[in-house]
């Protein structure tokens, strides 16, 4: 996993173990080259060590390019693929050459989790190189293909650069051309052909004939497309950049090399990636620096799996069937013309308080503070304001309730007010209010709010829905006491644990790395180490400042701050050591467990345990919250796929089970599939909704690195 997300107050370190990023038969790959975070120099580099890699690709469009079209691309193919690599050998592309030779290893080992994959290697240069106008390095039978990428690597290790003069432009048609007719390509069905062309010059124009220099275009572009397609190849083109000294040559003839490229791989059915825009070379830079991970098979999943799973539930009627879910919004207590979501605000932290507490609501689901903000931010630009903004955001959110209310001091009292909305019905169901004195203190403020909407829910028989589910609230249970005992015991501890839990929140809705969320992290860190100083022997707060110290140890690893994100798996391991040291403290049961299972994973190191307290907590009843039962499911796709250093343990890799791996992912899927868990899931393994299966049946694990520097505190 690349992040690690929080789906409430007890859901710490919940890393993308990959599944799907978040992470037996580990992919080793040769020489051990994926697995080595080598830094990368380039962006040739980065295109061919991000471009077939579902968790490394970037995830948005960069100058009008898809990046996981070249995915796309691999995924179509047939279940055997020959590339032929066609690189310009011109002094000019010297930089781009070197990183081939760097980028070599990974691009394959990336390709060869898709398909059998073979490769061939032709080089062109100009007229008067003095290893000729066109030369094949890999020396094979035939010219065949072949799959042995030490043989590879050593042929592109020979390319030596040489001079492209008298001119810029290059025999890039004679090298396309020869590599079309003169390799040994395979004929037979169950093959795809593809050339993956790198240059930074276009052919000479055509008709261009100069005898002196023997310079010429041999090729009209029309007829290599011809060619092409007669043989079923597509062609890739790559446009690379150049060295400072050929800069002025290399923008004067950048139309025609762009031109050139786009007509060859629109026309073949293949791709161009143009390296000449900084936006895209950025992106892919960026991208490059997401660490490389090894990965688990874990088979196909299909469309059918996902529906079984749901209709095992709904036979059973369990707390996850879908008729048996609750789907609620809080939003900050204050007046909906001046909605603000500053963790900083009073009515902010009621809205985050109360969002911990209706998560003990049996089967309720809360929507995220950042989805609310996001959902709020598009109707208010639209001009919907005021009450008619209530009904927009509970049908944009697609919940059943919202919950929305008041907040405000009198002499130095705290007055709240709330009331639980009918999406159906747009108006409310109950509605309360409770004010803080001396026997009730802002600690118990939220905590008797909640009941006493419960109450009146209950015997107000005016929504038989919710009212059964708060009925199942039981006294005594863990699911009440979450309801009503407060977070903290000091008024200063709670204000900081509050503002803590909604900075992460909204911090872990952003991807790892992100610009967005580095600020909200810091901030988290801040708040809950005051709230660490104000209630020492808080589990939650512990288990909290755990989560946040993790996640900013994985965006500081991603700008390869090595030494902060050290500083921050320290502190982070710390923390979780004195949440298990407090654990009893806990008000109920599954907070304890959850502390309990990863302190065994991570600190104990006990996988077998950690398995037992995970599996435990799967087990959906109305003493456990929906999300702390995903988030058990992701942690053990994680354990199951080898994540956490498990493949890696002698001890514990007969645990590593590709088939638990993969029915675990399949509950998410079916019983949480708008959580970023699932958005995960697809993303990594290639999703595809029109087939209802995914193209990619590799689980990475993203977790390696970061679990063996975790040391006991």
């Amino acid at each position: 996993m690349t992040r690690t997300t929080l789906r409430g107050a007890g859901s710490t370190l919940k890393a993308i173990l990959v599944c799907a990023g978040f992470v037996s038969l580990t992919i080793v790959c040769s020489r051990q080259w994926a697995a080595e975070n080598q830094p990368v120099h380039g962006s040739t580099e980065a295109a061919l060590t991000t471009i077939f890699s579902p968790i490394r690709a970037p995830a948005s469009k960069t100058m009008g390019l898809v990046q996981r079209n070249f995915l796309d691309l691999v995924e179509v193919s047939s279940a055997k693929l020959q590339v032929a690599l066609v690189i310009d050998g011109t002094d000019s592309m010297g930089t781009a050459i070197d990183d081939i030779r760097r980028a070599l290893h990974q691009m394959i080992d990336d390709l060869r989790r898709y398909k059998d994959v073979t490769f061939q290697l032709v080089v062109f240069r100009d007229e008067g190189s003095p290893s000729g106008p066109v030369s094949f390095p890999l020396d094979t039978p035939q010219r065949s293909f072949t799959a042995d990428p030490d043989a590879l690597h050593a042929a592109i290790e020979s390319i030596k650069p040489e001079s492209g003069a008298p001119y810029f432009p290059e025999l890039i048609d004679l090298g396309i051309s020869k590599a079309l007719t003169d390799l040994g390509w395979s004929k037979d069905a169950d093959t795809s052909r593809w050339l993956l062309i790198f240059s930074n010059a276009p052919p000479f124009d055509e008709g261009f004939d100069e005898p002196a220099s023997k310079a010429s275009r041999r090729f009209a572009t029309q007829q290599l497309i011809s060619t092409a397609a007669r043989l079923d190849i597509k062609l890739n083109c790559v446009l690379c950049p150049c060295r400072d000294e050929d800069k002025k040559s290399y923008e004067q003839t950048l139309a025609k090399t762009r031109q050139f490229m786009s007509q060859l791989s629109g026309d073949t059915g293949g791709l161009m990636l143009d390296l000449s825009y900084p936006d895209i070379r950025k992106a892919l830079e960026k991208a490059a620096q997401t660490e490389r991970v090894t990965y688990q098979p874990i088979g196909q999943i299909r469309r059918e799996d996902i529906d079984e799973a749901r209709r095992a539930e709904a036979e059973q009627r369990t707390l996850l069937a879908s008729n048996r879910r609750l789907q609620i919004a809080i939003l900050p207590h204050m007046s909906l013309d001046r909605l603000s979501f500053d963790p900083s605000l009073e009515a902010v932290q009621i809205a985050a308080e109360l969002r911990h507490r209706f998560r003990a609501i049996p089967g309720a689901e809360l929507k995220s503070p950042l989805a609310i903000e996001r959902q709020a931010a598009l109707l208010q630009a639209r001009g919907v304001r005021g009450e008619k903004l209530l009904p927009a955001l509970a049908s944009a959110l697609n919940v059943d309730y919202v919950v929305w209310g008041t907040v405000s001091q009198s002499q130095g009292n705290t007055e709240v007010k709330s009331a639980i909305y009918d999406k159906a019905k747009s108006q409310d169901i109950v509605a309360d209010f409770v004010r803080s004195s001396s026997g009730l203190p802002v600690t118990e403020l939220t905590g008797q709010l909640a009941s006493s909407l419960g109450n009146k829910v209950r015997s107000g028989n005016v929504d038989l829905r919710l009212a059964a589910a708060f009925s199942s609230v039981q006294p005594n249970s863990s699911a009440d006491a979450r309801l009503v005992n407060p977070v903290s015991l000091t008024v200063q501890g709670r204000t900081n644990l509050l503002a803590g839990f909604e900075e992460l929140e909204k911090a872990l809705a952003y991807a790892a790395g992100s610009a967005e969320a580095e600020p909200l992290l810091n901030q988290a860190r801040k708040s809950l180490e005051q709230a660490r100083s104000e209630d020492q022997q808080n589990p939650l707060v512990y288990l909290l400042l755990a989560n946040a110290c993790f996640n900013q140890s994985q965006a500081l690893s991603h700008e390869n701050k090595v030494d902060d994100s050290n500083a921050a798996l320290r502190e982070c391991a710390q923390a979780l050591s004195l949440a298990y040291r407090f654990r009893r403290e806990a008000k109920f049961s599954y907070l304890r467990r959850e502390i309990e299972a990863d302190h065994a994973l991570l600190i104990s190191k006990d996988i077998p345990a950690a398995i037992e307290a995970y599996e435990e907590l799967c087990r959906v009843t109305p003493d456990t919250p929906l999300h702390t039962a995903l988030r058990a499911h992701w942690m053990l796709a994680g354990i199951y796929s080898g994540d956490w250093g498990v493949a890696r343990d002698e001890k514990s890799k007969p645990l590593v089970d590709a088939v638990k791996a993969r029915n675990h992912l399949i509950q998410i899927l079916a019983h949480w599939q708008d959580s970023s868990e699932a958005a995960f899931i697809r993303r990594n393994l290639r999703w595809d909704e029109d087939t209802g299966t995914n193209r990619f049946e590799q689980f990475p694990r993203t977790n390696e690195t970061a679990s063996g520097k975790i040391v006991g505190a």
